[in-house]
């Protein structure tokens, strides 16, 4: 049982690293076909794009951009409402966000 644990936490360490090597180098990349073009910047190796996204992540902060924060934000907004109320949010929702024409 203790070597299952073992292997799982060092899939999911190497699992981490990977996420970031490749975060690392679209970083890279994005960054060289943009910004020398336009700003006249010079190009980021791979090592500056890692410690960038590093800087970026303390910065900012490690949240996932999954839609939980906000689903956890607004749902006790939602759950003091009626029926009624509900269907009028909904309604003013998609009058101002979903009207295509």
């Amino acid at each position: 049982m203790r070597g299952n644990w073992f292997l799982m936490g060092l899939k999911f360490a190497l699992g981490i690293i990977l996420y970031f090597m490749v975060l690392a180098w679209a970083i890279m990349l994005l960054w060289n076909v943009l910004v020398p073009e336009i700003a006249g910047w010079q190009a980021l190796t791979y090592t500056q794009a890692l410690i960038l996204l590093a800087m970026v992540r303390l910065l900012v902060g490690f949240r996932c951009f999954s839609g939980r924060h906000w689903k956890h934000k607004f749902g006790h907004n939602w759950s003091g409402l009626s029926d009624e109320e509900r269907a009028e949010m909904r309604k003013k929702f998609k009058s101002r966000w979903c009207n295509h024409t």
